[in-house]
């Protein structure tokens, strides 16, 4: 089904501009395997998250947290600690990791991981816990990411964040995310506002990680050219890479762009009840995701909204803990309260780079105007 307004259209480079790289990539032959634009691209990304901060490429945000994982999580215990509303990959890799996932719940406001029961979790017991998966919701920075960091340092866990949607996001206003943790892992998807078509990055503050991560998704190749660690191929070839080097010239504006239209969401959606993440005006938003006033069912206004051939989602619905196949590798922790209530009430809106202000007003009219009160 076509959209007069579709929830996601990547801003990719010119026709003009890739027909460039391309025939630079053809006259160097050299098209995957650690180029000349993946080596610059991993650079240039290390560089705009901030000092002491290194960077590599790899295929996709999946196979990054996979990596992360292998190199960083305790393989002697079995249980990570992950929030139940989030997207289904970094659970998944953990299960493939041979760990079973602890889901929390989320915080009523942040919608990001409850740092509360994983304190309780891990004040009682924290002999079975191999690490933390933590996940910045929808790309935004976690506000408590200090917290969080000294609770691992208290009990020695390593933590992963999983950001996919959020490079150049910001945890407050003096910080980019990517060098928080022992590494974060970003998705370069034609979904993201950050878009290469298909790749990622691993980000760290530890260069041996990085380097081992390179290794790791080559095979587990060193200079040598002998095997040290079973490995995979997870390697981002050169003509993503120079999309990327081209798209990452050009964020800092579109990210200042989409969150001028995310306010204009605001404006004529919180007076009537409508609910925003807390900390998503520093995020990159790769789309908007508000909860609907008490009282209303989001499943109806998604409806409403796709009838008038505006594309709405609901994420993340169900919550992973509604999963069969991931619940039959898991399990819960105490309730998951907020996570429920927010699966309940959320829907997903569509920003778009070129999305008009009056595009906005039209869809918040159509929500409005349908609400019960």
């Amino acid at each position: 089904m076509s959209y007069n307004i579709p929830f996601i259209r990547p801003e990719l480079p010119t026709s003009e501009e890739m027909i460039e790289d391309y025939q630079n990539i053809v006259k160097s032959n050299w098209f995957t395997n650690f180029g000349p634009y993946e080596k610059q691209l991993s650079k240039e990304v290390a560089e705009y998250v901030g000092k002491d901060v290194f960077a590599t490429t790899v295929a996709n945000c999946t196979l990054g947290i996979d990596i992360a994982i292998s190199l960083l999580f305790d393989a002697t215990k079995s249980q990570v600690l992950v929030p139940a509303f989030t997207f289904a990959a970094g659970p998944e890799m953990l299960i493939r990791n041979g760990f079973k996932p602890l889901f929390l719940d989320i915080e009523q406001e942040t919608w990001q991981m409850s740092l509360k029961q994983a304190e309780e979790i891990l004040n009682k017991d924290s002999s079975d816990i191999a690490g933390i998966l933590l996940c910045n919701t929808f790309g935004v920075g976690n506000p408590k990411i200090n917290e969080w960091e000294a609770l691992a340092r208290k009990y020695d866990k390593k933590i992963i964040i999983d950001t996919a949607a959020g490079f150049g996001s910001k945890y407050s206003h003096d910080e980019i995310v990517g060098g928080r943790g022992d590494c974060e892992v970003f998705s370069l998807h034609a979904t993201k506002p950050f878009a290469v078509g298909e790749g990622g990055i691993i980000t760290s503050k530890n260069d041996t990680f990085i380097n081992e991560a390179r290794s790791l998704m080559n095979f587990g190749f060193e200079s040598d050219r002998t095997v040290h660690r079973i490995g995979t191929n997870a390697k981002m070839q050169e003509i993503n890479c120079a999309i990327g080097v081209r798209q990452l010239g050009k964020l800092k504006i579109r990210i200042e762009k989409r969150q001028q239209l995310l306010e204009i969401y605001k404006e004529h959606l919180q007076d009537y009840g409508f609910v925003f993440q807390a900390n998503d005006h520093l995020s990159t938003i790769a789309f908007v995701s508000t909860l609907v006033p008490i009282g209303n069912n989001a499943d109806i206004l998604q409806q409403i909204l796709i009838d008038s051939s505006v594309e709405a989602r609901r994420y993340y619905t169900p919550a992973l803990h509604l999963h069969k196949a991931i619940m039959n590798e898991s399990s819960v922790f105490s309730n998951l309260e907020f996570t429920e209530e927010v699966s309940s009430r959320i829907i997903s809106l569509p920003l778009l780079n070129d999305m008009s202000e009056a595009d906005i007003i039209e869809i918040c009219k159509t929500l409005t105007g349908t609400l019960k009160v």
